[in-house]
């Protein structure tokens, strides 16, 4: 599992760390064909001023025979211990032998008002991934003192309870993947709801106009001001229709021009809310094709985000697959994440123009 900082503005007054997996070795062919099973994998990630994280996994050898394997992580400086003892590949397994695997690291946090990290298990067994879910498992995230609730999550927890004063998450799953989990957060108290719909739900060609109807509350005790909506579209597949006003295309060195829609609300007061519309041509079929997730921002800074809508998804269509929280991780679920931080150096870029 890997921890990585992507980008950092710190000239707009906040810094964005986004924590990133880097999977090293990811190419090498096939996965784990072993016996050595991964019963319950288990996190804790206290984050403070830095980002205290502990993992432990418990393996279990469920063939007829003895085996050993090669275990792998990332980063190299984590500190890795088998049954309380320095870790030492490769790991011998008598037959129906349980050993603890536990791994702990730090990193390092700068302070600012917007982070987001993805947590990434990523266990290797003799450079591949393992194929098997794991029986159980637990991560417990604890905010920083003052914040009360995320932007973002790519996967529901399933508890809440406090520590000291400070917010804790927990998820609590069964019978899933070595899944990642991508969280953001923020120090603001802000507390708007977003809600994301779409007309028609679903398409099936290319050419179709959609409307969507995109609903905020203040669910807050006080005014919220300086409110912006933005949401993005995938290159090449969208194509604006109505307001026209609303919506601006980004060159992009690195990519197809990006389609945005902005929408400013100068106020909203506790309890008060607001519906927006606009409406868009899908002009290209994907595998999946789908409204991402809107971000509300206030002062710039993100504070919410809201449902993605999926209008046409070829593996369900054909197959009638569909991915679930119990599915492979994949780059799929920072995806969100990757919108936010583009998000946050546009607006910055539209605020610094403001100004000069």
């Amino acid at each position: 599992m890997m921890f990585k900082l992507m980008g950092k503005l710190p000239a707009a007054g906040f810094v964005v760390l986004l924590l990133l997996p880097s999977l090293p070795g990811a190419g090498a062919a096939g996965f784990y064909g072993g016996d050595i099973a991964i019963d319950s994998l288990s996190a804790t990630i206290d984050v403070a001023d830095k980002a205290d994280i502990t993992v432990e996994y418990e393996l279990t050898n469920s063939g007829d025979g003895a085996e050993s394997v090669n275990l792998t992580y990332f980063p190299a400086d984590v500190v890795a211990l088998i049954d309380g003892g320095e870790l030492s590949n490769p790991v011998a397994f008598e037959k129906g032998e349980t050993k603890n695997l536990t791994l702990s690291y730090s990193l390092t946090l700068a302070l600012a008002e917007y982070q987001a990290l993805v947590f990434e298990p990523m266990l290797r067994f003799d450079d591949m991934a393992h194929p098997e879910r794991v029986g159980s498992y637990d991560v417990e995230l604890t905010l920083p003192q003052g914040v009360e609730r995320l932007v973002y999550s790519s996967m529901d927890y399933d508890d809440t309870s406090t520590e000291d004063g400070r917010l804790v998450l927990i998820w609590s799953k069964e019978d899933i993947y070595q899944s990642s989990i991508s969280v953001a957060w923020n120090t603001l108290d802000v507390n708007l709801a977003a809600v994301k719909t779409a007309s028609p739900e679903s398409i099936t060609a290319a050419g179709e106009l959609v409307e969507v109807e995109i609903t905020i509350e203040n669910m807050g005790d006080e005014e919220v001001q300086d409110i912006t909506l933005r949401d993005s579209f995938f290159p090449g597949t969208f194509e604006a229709v109505a307001p026209l006003d609303e919506f601006e295309t980004v060159e992009s060195e690195l990519s197809d021009p990006h389609l945005y829609w902005t929408k400013e609300i100068d106020s909203l007061a506790a309890g008060e809310s607001v519906t927006c519309t606009y409406s868009v041509i899908v002009t290209a079929l994907g595998l999946e094709t789908r409204l991402d997730n809107l971000v509300v921002s206030v002062t710039g800074i993100p504070v919410s985000v809201s449902n993605d809508v999926v209008l046409y998804s070829e593996l369900e269509e054909r197959y009638g697959l569909q991915v679930s929280e119990g599915g492979f991780p994949t780059t799929a679920v920072i995806v969100v994440l990757v919108v936010i931080v583009a998000i946050i150096a546009l607006l910055y870029l539209r605020r610094a123009r403001k100004r000069v």
